[in-house]
């Protein structure tokens, strides 16, 4: 699809070509143009946070463009590393490489400590994602519903079972886009779920062990 758009933009850039070759250029281009915002207005209501911020600020843009307003740069791609790094705060919250990934480690106000782990995921559709959990304890069939319930109590991610490491954990996550996260996103990420996965924790009855 890339290829062929450029070589439409190519046919009705170049001023020696006959009218027909850049009348059906435009022509095609503006197919293209329709097709795509109309795609993008079906998903103004998704579900996905992050799938629904990106669709704003494409139809954001491509509003903008049309009002005469020049497209803003392109957005910075964070590494991973540089995203953990800005989570740091002395005495606050420490970074360190973790597996494949970094931990933070966060000392609370109440004095407690949460370990917030953040890695890269690929879904199978190859969207790449910055994964932020902490481990709430272990899960027990009697606090299911209540889990469920919390979820509308938190304003940054969703608590899920993980089977990393191999035992099966009750894990506070949350996830962003690889090419559009920052590190205010995910600095406010790493705070919340530190402060609601101690919360969880000791609503479950499990011993702060850092």
């Amino acid at each position: 699809m890339s290829e062929e758009l450029e070589k439409l933009a190519r046919q009705l850039r170049d001023a020696q070509a006959g009218w027909v070759v850049r009348r059906d250029a435009a022509q095609e281009l503006g197919r293209i143009a329709c097709f795509a915002l109309e795609v993008l207005h079906e998903h103004a209501d998704e579900m996905d946070v992050d799938v629904r911020r990106v669709v704003d600020l494409a139809l954001g843009e491509a509003s903008a463009f049309l009002a005469g307003v020049p497209p803003s740069p392109q957005v910075k791609q964070y590494t991973l590393e540089e995203l953990a790094k800005a989570c740091a705060k002395e005495g606050e919250r420490v970074v360190a490489p973790h597996g494949k990934g970094f931990v933070v480690q966060v000392t609370l106000k109440n004095g407690r400590h949460q370990a917030v782990c953040l890695n890269q995921h690929k879904r199978k559709d190859g969207t790449e994602l910055i994964r932020v959990f902490t481990e709430c304890g272990k899960p027990r069939e009697d606090a299911f519903e209540w889990a469920l319930r919390a979820n509308m109590k938190i304003s940054h991610g969703a608590l899920a079972l993980s089977k990393d490491g191999g035992e099966e954990r009750l894990v506070l996550t949350d996830c962003y886009l690889a090419h559009a996260a920052t590190p205010a996103e995910i600095k406010a990420s790493v705070k919340e779920l530190a402060y609601y996965g101690d919360w969880i924790e000791s609503k479950l009855g499990e011993l702060d062990d850092f």
